[in-house]
This record gives C-alpha cells, structure tokens and sequence, in this order.
C-alpha cells in the first residue's frame, strides 16, 4: 500500500480506521470512521466496491497495512489509492465530534430540537432508548434511509458500545 503525504491533495474518501475514541477527539473533516473490525462489518453500507478510498492510520507497520489490505480486499473494495499517518495531517484540517454522556442526554429540555438516532438492530435491544426523539436506523440501512431524519436538528446516535454511533455521526457529518 502506498504512503500518501499529507502536502498532497487526497482525491478519494478517507477512512479513518483508527478507535473511535482517537476518532472522536480530532479527525480529518469528511473521513469516515471505520475501525479495522467494523471495516468489514459495515463498509459497503457506505462505500461502493469501486470508490476510491485513502486509509487514514495511526502507525504504518507492515502488520498493519497488510491487515487493511486484507480485509479490504476481503469485501470487494478494489480502489484503494494508499493510507495517510494521522500524525502527519495538518491541523487545521482537524475536528472533533462531541459526545454527551447517558445523564447529560437525559437531562436535556424537553423539546424537538434533536434526535436520539439509535443505530441497533430491533433484535439485539435489550435495554431500550429513551423514547424521547426517538429514530431508529439500523446502521446497515443508514445510507439510504438517512433523508429521513430532519436535517437542521442535531443528532445523537447511539449503540451498544459506540463504536457505530461514531461510524454514524461521522457519515452523517
């Protein structure tokens, strides 16, 4: 896989497959999180076989980039143009996405002014979300049923560990 300097301009989609929590204190604008195991899970929901991908990593150890190559070549995704060091980004090119805790959601207003999007699928609920704004979007259907949701309202996503909420939120973004 071919190292790509972050001075160059990246033509293709960025997927971050670093943790969901590095992903959610600072990240390239538009990249999408996909850690290495959701990477199989749910990549094709949001990205076609032939869309040209740019990996964006932590460490570029062989294990590593031979991992994503792998795993890549796994599901069918034929395009991918090389990776890029996160360290080597340039930060003004950097967000992050905010997270609120279970009881800091709960004691927001009572009002419509956002969503609780939750990303499970109705069979592995077993302790259900609050009812308040609730959607649900399984994350396997999130790319084609995302123009449900109202476009001017924040969103919160949930699931069972986060890990797809933060794929989600940063589909979304």
């Amino acid at each position: 896989m071919n190292k790509i300097s972050s001075t160059q301009t990246i033509h293709s989609t960025l997927v971050d497959v670093r943790s969901q929590f590095d992903f959610q204190v600072a990240h390239a604008k538009g990249s999408l999180n996909l850690s290495p195991s959701n990477l199989s899970k749910y990549a094709l929901n949001f990205l076609a076989t032939d869309q040209a991908i740019t990996f964006v990593v932590e460490d570029d150890s062989p294990e590593t980039l031979s991992e994503l190559t792998d795993k890549a070549n796994a599901i069918g995704l034929t395009n991918v143009q090389g990776y890029v060091l996160f360290a080597e980004l340039p930060t003004d090119s950097l967000q992050s996405i905010d997270t609120i805790s279970a009881e800091d959601f709960l004691s927001l207003p009572i009002d419509d002014s956002f969503t609780l999007l939750d990303l499970r699928q109705a069979a592995e609920i077993t302790r259900p979300a609050p009812d308040r704004n609730l959607s649900n979007i399984p994350i396997e259907e999130l790319a084609k049923e995302y123009t449900k949701l109202e476009e001017k309202q924040k969103i919160y996503t949930l699931c069972g560990s986060g890990g797809r909420a933060t794929a989600a939120a940063s589909f979304l973004s």
